[in-house]
């Protein structure tokens, strides 16, 4: 009897039936996402669907003595195959983990399991008088997924893009470890930090390599008195980057993000049923909208009370005409954006996203992305040239990108992605071919503009890149998880 065996057989004696399963035609649905091209999965050896932390302690220390590889999954909503079992094992599934906890309106966080979608945390907080981050990850997928792998969205710019408060996570040992002020037990869930050093941090960008979160405090903020979007235009890259430097670091705006006009005319099928892709997006220059469309908006939310917010926008207005954008009155941007404006407004005011489950781009297309990287403002205006050109010479339309400052606008998350329309049988060539002409951007980023991938590729010779830290990771992680259990597939260390 195989080791898998053997943890089946003992899963099968304190989980439900089923909630523990084997059957090819339920792991096939595990085995891929969009990031994984045709003829490329791999199936799971098995799925287990625990409902508490103490089933997944169980299930973790069974697979950790029969050394069977783990691989946890919030909510199945994967774009860049960081949850697809490479090395078969154990699909953790996490989805009916799905009970927010408390929402602290006196602390303004939320507890919540890896189940709970954006939308539900949304739809609470909003009910609470608060909202929270909401990256542009679909409304079903997790937060808690998400905000390990450090989001990028409505409230990154002006406030720690690090939403993350503390955590529980259980560890192959079967120990329950809490973060945070939440590691006191009594002190609540209210701290990152307290007089020892960090341990929330480890367990981010780890891609669940390390252990499984099973809880997670968020930050929650006040909406304010008043809540506007503000839509200005630029018909060029540079301008807006200062724009949102601006804005962000006078305080004059929670958020802003930059969306080039391909992205703009595709938020239009986020309100719509259309299968059918805007003609004018897949013209052959990209860089160069159709007559009388701006290159791109930008979009802030702004919040506070309405005397403060009204300066604010006044503000903000004279700023982007000073740079030579311009003000989009709502008025017009409903009439002439209807998609963009409904999309944004949900999305940076409502803080609820217009689908909470697909995103219905998926309905013409498969994402490919380009490029995603954090740089400091000037280099990020660099990597926008060089990405032009790579697109210009490798890719079809339609292209795009989105941009946005983070952390006071030290630095900017820059996100080029390459919309490959067609069936994934038929695009299989392209797709490879693409992926093989930026196979080694973010080493040459790195080299050329200090720009940083923004989320892990799953390339191990990257971490070797930072030396002693690297070093440093692995030796916690063979403290942390001496079999190797836990997500070796994904390659990070």
């Amino acid at each position: 009897m195989s080791n898998v065996d053997l943890l089946y057989k003992e899963l099968l004696s304190t989980f439900p039936k089923e909630r523990v399963s084997r059957d090819e035609a339920i792991l096939n649905s595990y085995a891929m996402d969009p990031a994984v091209l045709v003829g490329e999965a791999t199936l799971p050896a098995l799925v287990a669907l625990p409902q508490t932390t103490e089933e997944v302690r169980d299930l973790l220390v069974a697979a950790n003595r029969f050394k069977v590889p783990v691989v946890p999954m919030s909510r199945g909503s994967n774009i860049a195959g960081l949850s697809v079992p490479h090395e078969g094992g154990l699909v953790v599934d996490l989805r009916l983990m799905n009970k927010i906890i408390e929402i602290n309106s006196d602390a303004a966080y939320a507890v919540v399991e890896p189940g709970v979608t954006h939308h539900q945390l949304s739809l609470e907080a909003k009910k609470n008088g608060f909202i929270n981050h909401l990256p542009t990850a679909t409304g079903g997928g997790s937060p808690v997924g998400n905000y390990l792998m450090r989001p990028s969205g409505n409230l990154s710019a002006k406030w720690d893009p690090d939403p993350v408060l503390a955590l529980e996570v259980v560890i192959p040992s079967g120990d329950i470890i809490r973060t945070g002020s939440a590691s006191f037990g009594t002190a609540g869930w209210r701290s990152r930090y307290g007089p020892f050093p960090d341990l929330t941090g480890l367990f981010t960008c780890s891609y669940g390599t390390l252990g499984i979160v099973t809880k997670m405090s968020v930050k929650l903020y006040d909406r304010g008195e008043e809540e506007r979007l503000l839509i200005t235009k630029f018909d060029s890259f540079p301008p807006a980057v200062e724009y949102m430097k601006l804005i962000v670091r006078r305080n004059l705006a929670d958020s802003v993000t930059f969306w080039t006009w391909v992205w703009n005319m595709l938020h239009q099928l986020m309100i719509s049923k259309s299968t059918v892709l805007p003609k004018e997006v897949m013209k052959e220059d990209q860089r160069t909208p159709p007559p009388g469309i701006p290159f791109g908006i930008a979009s802030a939310r702004l919040s506070g009370y309405k005397d403060v917010v009204d300066a604010q926008e006044k503000t903000c207005i004279r700023l982007a005409r000073e740079l030579g954008g311009d003000y989009i009155p709502p008025e017009k941007a409903k009439a002439t954006y209807p998609g963009s404006w409904a999309y944004l407004n949900s999305y940076f005011v409502d803080g609820i996203h217009p689908k909470p489950g697909e995103d219905s781009t998926l309905r013409i297309g498969d994402w490919l992305s380009g490029c995603l990287v954090n740089a400091e403002p000037s280099k990020v205006l660099e990597v926008e040239q060089e990405m032009w050109r790579f697109a210009e010479k490798y890719a079809k339309p339609p292209y795009m990108f989105r941009a946005l400052p983070f952390n006071h606008a030290r630095e900017f998350f820059f996100a080029f992605v390459i919309l490959v329309t067609g069936s994934m049988d038929e695009q299989k060539e392209y797709m490879e071919q693409l992926r093989d002409a930026y196979k080694n951007f973010y080493y040459e980023f790195l080299e050329k503009y200090g720009a940083i991938m923004f989320r892990f590729r799953q390339d191990p010779s990257f971490l070797a890149l930072t030396g002693p830290y690297g070093e440093l990771l692995r030796k916690i992680k063979n403290l942390i998880d001496p079999n190797n259990i836990m997500h070796p597939g994904v390659n990070l260390f």
